[in-house]
């Protein structure tokens, strides 16, 4: 995952970009609460973990300013020195998925980091079992490769293709996608869904040509199969 950091202690810092980088993720980190919104708007992340005491800021008014005027759906974990029960409760009302308190154990600290991963969806794939060799998922670079092609993925469609990746086989509902890619619950039309798949679809040449099907189960969702390999004239006929 992409995870901004908002921490001003340097070795805090410092001490949690080790212990995001040993467990595979990429970090970005920000000292001032402006550093972050601003880079909001010009990267994407999938996670955030946000100091309560800041030099600009609270970070509970920053965790608010993602939710309620940024629209951010994706998981906050909130760091706090202190461990009030008001601060705690105020910390996630606002917005925040889950705290810690200071000073973090690296064990917990990744464990909670992978709970909510998990929780909102981020899966790390492991293709190499069950998926041909024609498709390579960069994890890091957020890209798939098809037949030694790189092919060119929004940030969505990436994070929708490595769910199916990671799930061959598996029938996934609309609504779950919904929830898993998204962040929405409830009943909300699904056409969004239809057209982002349709979409990856054609890019990845998800039509058997390759040894992989991404199949539309009617009034469900999707499955990612596996099948034997046609070739191009097979598909078209």
């Amino acid at each position: 995952m992409h995870i901004g950091v908002l921490e001003d202690d340097l070795d805090q810092q410092a001490f949690i970009e080790a212990c995001l980088t040993t467990a595979g993720h990429q970090v970005s980190l920000f000292a001032r609460s402006s550093e972050l919104r601003r880079a909001t708007k010009e990267q994407t992340f999938d996670f955030f973990i946000i100091d309560w005491r800041l030099p600009d800021s609270c970070g509970m008014d920053v965790v608010s300013h993602l939710r309620q005027h940024e629209g951010w759906r994706g998981p906050i974990l909130f760091i706090t020195a202190s461990q009030g029960e008001d601060e705690i409760v105020k910390a996630l009302e606002l917005g925040a998925d889950d705290f810690l308190a200071k000073p973090l154990r690296p064990k917990e600290f990744i464990a909670r980091v992978s709970a909510l991963g998990r929780r909102s969806g981020y899966v790390t794939p492991h293709p190499a079992a069950t998926c041909p060799e024609s498709f390579k998922l960069h994890t890091e670079e957020h890209y798939i490769s098809v037949a030694g092609n790189a092919v060119g993925l929004t940030e969505r469609e990436y994070r929708l293709a490595a769910l199916f990746f990671s799930k061959i086989g598996e029938l996934i509902t609309r609504a779950h996608l919904l929830e898993l890619v998204w962040g929405i619950k409830g009943d909300v039309s699904t056409r969004t869904v239809d057209t982002h798949v349709s979409r990856l679809r054609r890019k990845l040449e998800l039509d058997g040509r390759h040894g992989l099907r991404l199949r539309s189960v009617y009034q469900s969702g999707y499955r990612m199969d596996t099948c034997q390999t046609t070739n191009a004239e097979q598909v078209a006929n």
